[in-house]
Parts: C-alpha cells; sequence; structure tokens
C-alpha cells in the first residue's frame, strides 16, 4: 500500500529531500498512468535540525522542538521557563509563546499528555513539547540548533483528461512528525481514484511546502491559467468533511457527508486559487485536531471504509460540477456578493483572509 510505504519514511519537513524522495515515488507510480505529467520547480526553505536535546533535572526527555526555533537555555521551571499545557486549539501555541517571552521566560515548553507536535511559532527563542509534565523548579536544559536553508522542491502535476479548462485536484506532500492525516491519507487517496470521463480537463498535482516556512508555498508558485476549479484534499479524518469553499460551490456539498460548510479556509493550498479569482475548495475534518502536526497522527481502523465513501462522493460531486459552465459559477459567486451588499467587478482578490477563515472584501 503506498500510504503504508509513504508513512514509514517518517517526517518530510517542506523542501527537504524526504518531502523530494516521496514525490519521486509518486512520479514513478502513476507515470504508467498518467504518462503526461510535469514538474514545476518551487523556491522553498527546508527546516534542517542540526542539534536537539531536551534535558530535565539531569535526564534526557522525549521532546520536539517547534519550528522555527534555536538556541540555548539552561533554568527553572516558572523562573527562567515558561510550563503550559495544550491549549484548546493549536494555533493558540504561538500567542502563548509570544505572551510568554513578554513575560521575559527564556523558553516554553508546552505538554499534551505525552504527545509531541510541530507548531510554528514566529519568534525564534526556543518552544518545545515535552513528553512529561514538568512542575515549578525542575531544572530544564534545551540544546538546539536549527535553520532555514534556500533549497529548490518541486510540484508534480499528472494530466489525467485532456481539456481547455482543467479541474485541478491537489494534495501536499509534506508533512510534520508522522502525519498519516495530515496528510499522506489525501495523497495515497488521490493516487488511487479511477476517474469517469469529463467534458472538463482534469488534472491532479502533488504540492510541495504547504507547512511552511508560509502557508502554501508550494501551490502558490503553480501555474493557475487553465483552471476551472481547484479542489485540495488535506487533513482528512474519518467521517465528516468540512466544505471550506467560495459560495459558488456551496450547493454541491450535498454529495458529502457535511460537519459544516464555510467561507474557505486560507490555511491550504486552495487559497492562492480563490486568491487569484477561482472557484476553489478544500476538504478537511478539524475532528483531526486533537492528532494534529502530532506524532499521534496514526493510521485508524475506519480509515479504509471513510476512504471508500469520500471517493463516491467525490466522483458524484465531479460529475456534478463537470456540468457547470465558468460563467454560471461566476454569476452564482456574484449573486452571493450582492446578497451581502456588496458589488464586485471582478473575482480576482474579492476574498481576504479572516482569522481561521475568510471573508469578501468590505464585508464587515
Amino acid at each position: 500500500m503506498l500510504g503504508e510505504e509513504l508513512f514509514k519514511l517518517g517526517e518530510a519537513i517542506h523542501g527537504s529531500n524526504r518531502e523530494k524522495e516521496i514525490l519521486s515515488i509518486l512520479k514513478e507510480r502513476l507515470s504508467g498512468n498518467y504518462p503526461t505529467y510535469r514538474e514545476y520547480l518551487v523556491k522553498t526553505k527546508e527546516w534542517v535540525i542540526d542539534e536537539f536535546r531536551f534535558v530535565v533535572n539531569g535526564k534526557e526527555v522525549k521532546a520536539s522542538l517547534l519550528p522555527y526555533t534555536c538556541g540555548y537555555v539552561k533554568g527553572e521551571v516558572g523562573k527562567d521557563i515558561a510550563f503550559n499545557v495544550m491549549p484548546e486549539h493549536p494555533f493558540l501555541v504561538p500567542s502563548i509563546h509570544e505572551e510568554n517571552l513578554k513575560r521575559k521566560y527564556s523558553a516554553s515548553v508546552f505538554y499534551d499528555k505525552g504527545k509531541l507536535r510541530r507548531i510554528s511559532v514566529k519568534d525564534e527563542k526556543p518552544a518545545v513539547f515535552s513528553s512529561i509534565p514538568l512542575k515549578p523548579g525542575d531544572v530544564v536544559d534545551i540544546e538546539s540548533k536549527s535553520r532555514l536553508v534556500d533549497t529548490i522542491s518541486h510540484n508534480l502535476e499528472f494530466t489525467v483528461q485532456e481539456g481547455e479548462k482543467y479541474i485541478v485536484i491537489g494534495a501536499h506532500v509534506d508533512h510534520w512528525l508522522s502525519g498519516y492525516h495530515d496528510n499522506i491519507f489525501a495523497v495515497e487517496f488521490l493516487s488511487t481514484i479511477e476517474f469517469p470521463k469529463f467534458k472538463h480537463g482534469l488534472k491532479i498535482v502533488f504540492f510541495s511546502s504547504e507547512e511552511g516556512p508560509r502557508c502554501c508555498n508550494g501551490s502558490i508558485q503553480q501555474p493557475k491559467d487553465d483552471v476551472f476549479t481547484m479542489i485540495s484534499l488535506d487533513a482528512l479524518y474519518p467521517d465528516k468533511v468540512v466544505f471550506s469553499a467560495t459560495p459558488d460551490l456551496w450547493d454541491l456539498s450535498r454529495f458529502f457527508n457535511v460537519k459544516r460548510v464555510e467561507m474557505p479556509t486560507p490555511y491550504s493550498d486552495h487559497f492562492p486559487y480563490v486568491m487569484e479569482g477561482y472557484p476553489a475548495m478544500v476538504l478537511y475534518n478539524d475532528d483531526l485536531i486533537p492528532f494534529y502536526h502530532s506524532d499521534r497522527d496514526l493510521p485508524i481502523e475506519s480509515d479504509k471504509a471513510f476512504a471508500e465513501e469520500l471517493r463516491k462522493s467525490l466522483i458524484r460531486f465531479l460529475i456534478e460540477l463537470d456540468k457547470m459552465r465558468e460563467e454560471e459559477l461566476n454569476e452564482k459567486f456574484f449573486k452571493y456578493a450582492e446578497s451581502k451588499g456588496i458589488k464586485l467587478l471582478e473575482r480576482k482578490g474579492s476574498i481576504i483572509p479572516y482569522g481561521l477563515t475568510s471573508k469578501l472584501r468590505g464585508e464587515r
């Protein structure tokens, strides 16, 4: 099984040789079925960890360094080093680390029931997840040396069916730590679908560098001139999906087992397409949050049944989408904007990030 093979490779940091190895495996596996393919070079950065040790009271403890931090710190918990339990949402970790540094702590240590995570934070001062809880007075020694290195990776695009305008389905190949559902599951899923014949063309794309050092770095650099609609598959988890899409696609959510329908989240490879004015969406599931970017993001028993139901849903969705025209989708989009009291002259730039979601430019 492809997913099992990729999972055994371990962590695939953006821009790394491991990421490139995954892309090479995909090219070897899929080029026989889809002989028309292209590799689009991506300027990115690899996060290289040269050294990392986490010592508590003289004993080395299993831990994970948070991107993109580094440094050498020794001190006491509660005096020099802040200790925090995992907050309700992973995206709160950066602000907690920032607040700790404002309070003159030299480093942050997080604990989440033994799970290790990689969650990007802004400051370079060390931040780690510890596999054990700490208590005030514990003596902690963090030895970490890491760096971001300029490198070249690539996106891998296969033409499944020729056409004038293309439905594009993509999944990123880089992942933090174990990364099974974010995003090995989607990579295997997309690699194994048998598609019916469509009127529109169809391409599948495997993206480099979605996880960093800025979100969606690979898809930002992907050519988009011939796109009809873009669908990203990212952080899929049994047994529902969040249908995060431009409003012209919302009616098509009926083909999926939906947790909710929302405006496009900025945090996946569809969003560069949204910013350029294309109908675009991502299917994901935030039920993954307890295991997000952790070493506990592992295969589970219900994955196989979920993949089969998702395949059926996606095919039904694509068949209906294929019946639609660009003018029809644009009409739906502009009507939605008018319902919000906004008069748009064009789609490009009309949707902007807004926290964990997005909104129409000018929308209050």
